[in-house]
């Protein structure tokens, strides 16, 4: 991609246009033209039209006000000449250049996982360290010795814009004037802090730049210059628009105005005010005939995507067009047809860079790129979201050019970290604290194999981990041979009848597992193998084993897994082990309903199930009761009362047994309550439980158990 052209690009004038130009103009001064005001008496028909540029600014979430006004647009026939966007404007505008409708895009951004994407502070360890929860990660790649940042899970991101953008992409093959309505996309260089207009490349990467907030996204680097959020200098691109020829703009403005009191003892709302005071510049002239939209953004949160709320920003950006805008007083010059992306593309040729040679043919198996290959664009979208979720790279540039049905890749690839290191602390009352430190190596030697270890200390457990994986691609999807273990020394709790604690059981425990992990797509993986395992019992008797294993687990959008399915199959022991839950919210509640299910026959001591897990049953002590069957259900249910303080609920109701049916006799029942806080250490909880018989018991956890 050569550098951001910077001059104004005009379209072609047809013979006669300065007298086209001098009636329109005293047209618009009579209120023929004006979209604002409705003609006494218009009559159907053809008529010259200035050059409009829809403009649309920057704002985060609150710019999906935009997508309002695009169905007004729609339902009214106007389309513009030319679009131009900043920040989250040139994400909406993009697509809407790319020939998607204003519903189509409402329909789109509702489905797309764009909450997920950011996060308050829960930074994520390598899915090879999984189900390890980290409160510090330091990376070590291409961009140096590094802290994991806790605002946004980059290659997500990435991979979301790619899939958004395909469609224009490759209707555009790096030129922006090659798609339905030609698109500018505003950046900020931030050597100087100039406007960059960007009009060729990747249109996904220059949307990136667009959107590159600082402290949340990394600044995107292209040709030479450091690129971040539009907004930074222009966050409503009027002048750019008239740069590049409109002799009209329809501004859509999703900023939000300071409050005229200020709290200045709270250093949020100050922080929050000098932010503000990044993207804040003069607004530009509007001349006669221009339409300016202003929507009521108030009490909306830049980085709040979540979809009752984007439901209401649509609402309200359409309330707002639909007051400003209304139907032209005749019809605009006849526009050609929007030219079609084919259904297969024949891919012509395709390079990577600036990876090494080494590393070229591993992410084309990945993409299922191949040069004389026919591709789609369904296809692309898969490929991109397999390049996310591989932990390979960070993002993946497409860069297609060419013409018709033949297109060509010049791929743009980042690497991910290739060396990580994490480290993890909890607290529990009862279980006392545990502490973490793990590593990951993603090329050992030179010969793309990830190695990882972890080790594993507290007052009940001391544990080191470590194993050996190896990514492949078949048809684009991979599988990963691994070889792991652990060797483990365990202190189990005990407990009389009446809850009093005895002697702990000691156990040890070696074991190793030889087989494939199968990633399925949308976060799911399947790990099968052949596990093999020793272990010593309380009474000091050894056991040996060897025999099948396998395991189903998604890791959803959050930190912690959201299911856990695993099964060991041995001539000594069977265990079977469902561990599900999930948070969403729900009328402003936190709500997390969870269910565990276990079944097994002569299980060890050290693996059978501990009722309620490592969370425990409400008002009992934390392994208090452990059998080799457990049924358990709970629902906790959060409300944000006061900053990151909460208010918590928790019922529960599940038993646990040895032997005979699942679902039997003997259920307990509790509940507790307390509050919580979100904290650099992860969550804190204070609760206090009670269970039928009387039973009671307090419950404190700083950060997440592992």
């Amino acid at each position: 991609m050569g550098r951001p052209r910077l001059r104004p690009v005009m379209s072609p004038r047809p013979a006669g246009h300065a007298l086209l130009r001098v009636v329109a103009r005293a047209a618009m001064a009579c209120g023929a033209l004006v979209a604002i005001v409705p003609a006494a008496s218009a009559q159907s028909g053809s008529c010259p039209a200035p050059r409009t540029a829809l403009v649309l600014s920057g704002g985060g979430a609150k710019g999906l006000a935009h997508v309002g006004v695009l169905r007004t647009l729609d339902s009214l026939g106007i389309r513009p000449d030319l679009i131009v966007g900043t920040s989250i404007g040139s994400v909406i505008g993009a697509m809407y250049a790319s020939g998607y409708t204003g519903r189509e895009i409402d329909s789109l951004a509702s489905a797309m996982p764009v909450a997920s994407l950011f996060r308050t502070f829960e930074p994520r360890a390598p899915s090879s360290l999984a189900p390890l929860q980290p409160l510090l990660v330091w990376e070590f790649g291409e961009r140096g010795f590094t802290l994991q940042g806790a605002a946004v899970r980059e290659p997500d991101a990435n991979a979301l814009l790619n899939a958004a953008m395909l469609r224009g992409n490759l209707l555009a093959r790096g030129d922006f004037d090659r798609l339905p309505i030609p698109l500018r996309v505003v950046a900020a260089d931030l050597a100087d802090r100039t406007a960059v207009v960007l009009r060729t490349g990747d249109l996904a990467r220059a949307v990136r730049a667009s959107i590159a907030i600082p402290l949340v996204f990394v600044p995107e680097r292209i040709d030479g210059r450091f690129l971040a959020d539009g907004g930074l200098v222009a966050n409503i691109p009027i002048a750019a628009a008239r740069a590049e020829g409109a002799e009209r703009v329809i501004v859509s403005d999703a900023t939000e105005g300071f409050d005229d009191t200020l709290n200045l003892f709270s250093p949020f709302v100050v922080a929050d005010r000098l932010l503000g005071f990044l993207f804040e510049q003069p607004r530009e002239r509007l001349n006669d005939g221009d339409v300016y939209i202003r929507h009521d953004v108030t009490g909306f949160q830049s980085l709040d995507f979540d979809p009752a709320r984007t439901s209401e920003l649509v609402r309200r950006g359409r309330a707002a067009a639909d007051s400003s805008l209304q139907r032209p007083a005749c019809d605009p010059p006849p526009r050609t047809a929007a030219p079609r992306l084919a259904p297969w593309l024949h891919v012509e040729s395709v390079s990577a860079s600036p990876l090494p040679e080494r590393e070229k043919g591993p992410l084309l198996r990945l993409l299922d790129l191949e040069e004389g290959d026919s591709v789609s664009a369904t296809e692309l979208r898969q490929s991109v979201r397999h390049a996310s979720r591989s932990e390979r790279y960070l993002a993946v540039w497409l860069n297609p050019s060419g013409r018709g049905d033949t297109v060509s890749f010049s791929i743009v690839a980042e690497r991910a970290p290739r060396r990580v290191a994490a480290l993890g602390l909890a607290y529990d009352n009862e279980l006392g604290g545990r502490m973490w430190l793990g590593g990951v190596e993603r090329d050992l030697a030179g010969a793309e194999v990830e190695a990882h270890a972890a080790l594993l200390f507290g007052n009940l457990e001391k544990e080191l981990r470590g194993g050996l994986r190896r990514r492949y691609y078949v048809a684009g999807a991979p599988v990963m041979p691994l070889v792991e273990g652990h060797l483990a020394a365990l202190d189990l709790r005990a407990f009389d009848a009446e809850g009093n604690e005895l002697d702990r059981l000691d156990t040890r425990e070696a074991a190793g597992l030889a087989g494939v992990a199968w990633p399925l797509g949308a976060d799911w993986t399947l790990t099968t193998g052949i596990d093999a395992r020793w272990w010593r019992n309380p009474d000091e008797t050894n056991d040996r084993v060897a025999g099948a294993s396998v395991e189903l687990s998604h890791a959803g959008h959050t930190v912690e897994p959201t299911l856990t399915a695993s099964m060991l199959w041995n001539d000594r022991f069977r265990r079977i082990g469902l561990d599900a839950a999930r948070t969403q919210t729900v009328a402003g509640f936190r709500v997390r309903p969870r269910v565990r299910v276990g079944w097994g026959r002569t299980v060890p001591p050290h693996l059978t199930f501990p009722l309620g897990g490592s969370d425990g049953f409400p008002g009992l002590h934390i392994g208090e009761f452990r059998g080799d069957r457990e049924a358990f259900v709970s629902l906790h249910v959060a409300r944000p009362v006061l900053g990151p303080l909460s208010l918590h609920v928790e019922g529960a109701i599940g038993r646990v047994g040895t032997g005979g049916p699942l679902l039997v006799d003997d259920w307990r029942t509790g509940i507790r309550a307390g509050i919580g806080a979100a904290t650099p250490v992860g969550p804190v909880r204070f609760e206090y439980g009670f269970a039928d018989g009387g039973r009671k018991a307090g419950f404190v956890r700083l950060g997440r158990w592992f």
